[in-house]
């Protein structure tokens, strides 16, 4: 089974996206701010983590530069701005989903990157 880290500080973000998930059947894992994600990220192996950029203590960038990409990181933040979604990627998240966040293209964009 697929085991996912949602790494998001906002907790009614975190709430709905660990919801869609769960009632998928994935197991899901949870961190409220980026230092406490990026440990769970080096002491686990996920399938795959979720990952917001605007959190407190490290930023998703922060964690992106600092995770050794042992799984695919998909971004979802409210930064939507073009030069926002290269830098994410460019520093190595495979996917960027805009929020608010569409059940079904994150589902979709989920999906694509579990075996």
């Amino acid at each position: 089974m697929a085991q996912i880290l949602i790494v998001e500080d906002n907790a009614l973000n975190l709430k709905l996206m660990k919801d869609i998930l769960e009632m998928q059947s994935y197991s899901v894992d949870t961190a409220a701010d980026g230092q406490e994600g990026l440990d769970k990220a080096m002491e686990n192996d996920y399938s795959l983590i979720i990952l917001d950029i605007q959190m407190p203590v490290i930023s998703g960038y922060d964690f992106l530069c600092t995770y050794d990409k042992k799984c695919p990181v998909i971004v979802v933040s409210a930064c939507a701005m073009e030069n926002e979604i290269n830098k994410a990627k460019e520093l190595g998240c495979v996917d960027y989903i805009s929020k608010p966040i569409q059940i079904t293209e994150f589902l979709n964009t989920v999906k694509k990157y579990l075996p």
